[in-house]
């Protein structure tokens, strides 16, 4: 039986992903630190897999003590590990970086066959981002490893999308920018297809979004036909954002990063290939 290790199994794709891997017969050991949130459904809708996947390891990636043997007998490390929300604590070269560099250093040592990671599309042209260059950091690091691999570069998530739908309950949307700006979002369950498949595919690099292209305007109102609510929309000047990110640098860098990428992706078109079945209105449809 193949072995595979996710790293980042507690989060919106970690968990989809280790389902994936479940179902197509794999034994999966998964990294979290908090094994509690993976006995319950998470807050987007991610599955329940604490009673489904076969080990369940505790571990900080920021704590190299904690994550020894981790690799041990794995065929295929999977990582989708990376700082998610605000931390006065840990910096994203820290746990985005470091964090993934002691994984597959690990990985090395235990002659794991492929390493599988989770990177952001468009990367390249958002490098003054802290948290994307971290990303690309490790990137790198992956690449002249030796190890075989799989860079998936995903457009963004449902899971990011619902912020749109929790402002169109408030009876308010603001829109940065013009609104103007096309992406595709795929769905976790989708994306960790992708993940899975990759596995036995000598491509190096995937780019990767869902069936459905958007606006954000159009993610608004989308949002609001869900919820039978007709908000009232705005628009914030651009100028206004940077104003706050000048402002969140002195704060706290991972705030920074926050407001850096929005305001970076509202200047973007990020359209990658279309991949998937799943549909934004429906998983909105699911979380009202």
């Amino acid at each position: 039986m193949k072995k595979v290790l996710v790293a980042g199994g507690s989060g919106y794709l970690g968990r989809h992903v280790a389902r994936e891997f479940k179902h197509r017969g794999y034994y999966v050991r998964v990294l979290v630190r908090n094994p509690d949130k993976i006995k319950e459904k998470g807050e987007h809708g991610e599955p329940v897999i604490y009673d489904l996947v076969d080990d369940v390891v505790t571990a900080d990636a920021t704590q190299p003590e904690t994550l020894k043997d981790i690799c041990d007998d794995i065929d295929t490390v999977f990582s989708s590990l990376g700082l998610t929300r605000p931390d006065f604590k840990h910096s994203s070269f820290d746990i985005d970086y470091m964090g993934n560099k002691r994984i597959l250093d690990l990985a090395l040592a235990s002659k794991v066959k492929k390493f599988i990671y989770i990177s952001v599309f468009n990367a390249e042209k958002m490098l003054e981002i802290q948290n994307i260059q971290a990303h690309e950091q490790f990137a790198g690091e992956l690449r002249k490893s030796g190890l075989d691999y799989t860079i998936i570069r995903p457009t963004g998530y449902f899971s990011d999308m619902i912020q749109f739908l929790n402002l169109a309950k408030t009876g308010i949307m603001p829109i940065l920018g013009d609104g103007d700006k096309h992406s595709n979002p795929i769905h976790a369950a989708d994306l960790a297809k992708i993940c899975v498949d990759a596995v036995d595919s000598d491509t190096t690099d995937i780019d990767a979004g869902g069936p459905d292209v958007f606006t954000y305007r159009e993610v608004g109102e989308l949002a609001a036909r869900v919820t039978g609510k007709n908000p009232f929309y705005f628009n914030i000047p651009l100028w206004i954002g940077d104003g706050l990110l000048a402002v969140s640098r002195l704060i706290n860098r991972d705030i920074a990063d926050i407001i850096s990428f929005a305001l970076a992706v509202s200047k973007l078109d990020s359209v990658a290939p279309k991949h998937g079945t799943h549909r934004l209105e429906d998983y909105f449809k699911e979380n009202l």
